[in-house]
């Protein structure tokens, strides 16, 4: 970064502050597609397209949090993004971690799951994908119950992007000057979507269970969420009919993909581009436009579940899995009812007990204290699966 810019780079950017609620709508939406997914309620089994919102959301969101940070060197600057990282991501990772190991081991005790030890260490260095992908198992595995801690495939593609998209987009910063700043990281953005866009396409077609967990094929969605923040404020909607009507036809086709996904072959490939089209669609739309269809994302119910999205996701499905393992599964509508209702009970108090007092922290402003704080989680992770494995019978 030039030593003369004292400001923001969002110079010709869109540079609202504002916190964009419709996002936290589109990340309820996610969200309740997940769950539903997984909880298996009819007519919801392409819920996991919610995977592929938050992803699109997670690059939009996190672009524009790298173009609000001053002219600072690059070690300043990449350090001031990773432990913000660590304060949002890794405390509510690790608590619900180790209540995933604990509540197995008091649940299941002679049924333990015995790879789950080792998942959970993986999930803990946000590997799970490399670790589903290496040992073959899955979500779609019939007849096999999935490990308690596979959603975190998903958190790991997320910190695997985080750890090296903000390094090349400061390198390109400072690399360029004025106004060629802002075309220079549109280009590589772009190069990079297309790239990884075509190797999905290709690599789910040869490969589709490691392509469905791979970083390099799902690059390209969280590129699409950053290209949409870096795009130029001058373009938008000049007529507010044109933008609703883009928005419910986003948002219908969202509801639309959740019934075609589920029989589709390969997957990222070309098929995810339809629920991250859509998602890209609403990002763009709502820059400029408080039409119906925000609104509708912006009422309280779905702020509430947007704002504690990332806890539910981490919590659900240890509820969901967790029966498979007793051999007699959920049966019920009811069973699952409170299975769900368990995982969002765990997500309102990680979120209010853990996620909201850690962000707002006066000490964590330091950065080495939250760099100090994200390893006591990572080892008190991993001293909980040593401790469990001892303790189980052997």
């Amino acid at each position: 970064m030039s030593s003369v810019a004292t400001g923001p780079v969002t110079t010709t950017l869109d540079q609202s502050h504002e916190r964009r609620t419709d996002i936290q709508g589109l990340r309820a939406l996610a969200v309740v597609l997940v769950v539903l997914d997984h909880a298996g309620v009819p007519l919801f089994a392409g819920g996991f397209e919610g995977v592929d919102i938050f992803f699109v959301l997670s690059g939009f969101v996190i672009t524009q949090s790298l173009l609000q940070y001053r002219s600072a060197p690059l070690h300043r600057q990449l350090l001031t993004f990773y432990t913000r990282r660590i304060r949002r991501i890794t405390p509510a990772a690790s608590l619900s971690l180790i209540v995933t190991v604990v509540v197995a081991y008091l649940w299941l005790r002679t049924t333990y799951p015995p790879n789950l030890l080792s998942d959970v260490r993986w999930a803990n260095l946000f590997g799970e994908n490399i670790r589903l992908t290496a040992t073959s198992t899955n979500y779609f595995i019939p007849g096999l119950a999935p490990s308690l801690v596979t959603p975190f495939w998903s958190l790991a593609v997320e910190e695997q992007f985080y750890a090296l998209f903000p390094l090349l987009f400061f390198i390109t910063h400072r690399l360029t000057y004025g106004r060629s700043r802002h075309s220079a990281l549109r280009t590589m953005l772009v190069l990079l979507l297309v790239a990884s866009a075509l190797w999905s396409w290709h690599f789910s077609s040869t490969s589709p269970g490691p392509a469905y967990y791979s970083l390099f094929t799902r690059w390209w969605e969280l590129a699409l969420g950053g290209l949409v923040a870096l795009l130029p404020a001058g373009w938008r909607w000049h007529r507010d009919l044109i933008a609703n009507r883009v928005s419910w036809a986003a948002l219908g086709l969202l509801l639309l993909s959740v019934q075609l996904l589920p029989g589709v072959a390969a997957y990222p490939g070309v098929a995810a581009w339809l629920p991250c089209g859509a998602t890209a669609a609403l990002l763009f739309t709502g820059r400029t436009s408080r039409g119906f269809v925000q609104r509708l994302l912006s009422v309280r119910p779905a702020q509430f579940v947007g704002n504690i999205s990332y806890s539910w996701y981490l919590y659900h499905f240890v509820f969901l899995a967790l029966p498979l393992y007793l051999g007699t599964g959920s049966n019920s509508r009811t069973d699952r009812a409170y299975e769900v209702v368990g995982g969002l009970a765990c997500a309102i108090v990680s979120y209010f007990v853990v996620e909201g007092p850690i962000r707002r922290s006066s000490w964590l402003k330091d950065p080495y204290l939250t760099v100090l704080l994200g390893v006591i989680c990572l080892a008190g992770v991993y001293d909980t699966t040593v401790i469990c494995g001892a303790l189980l019978p052997h």
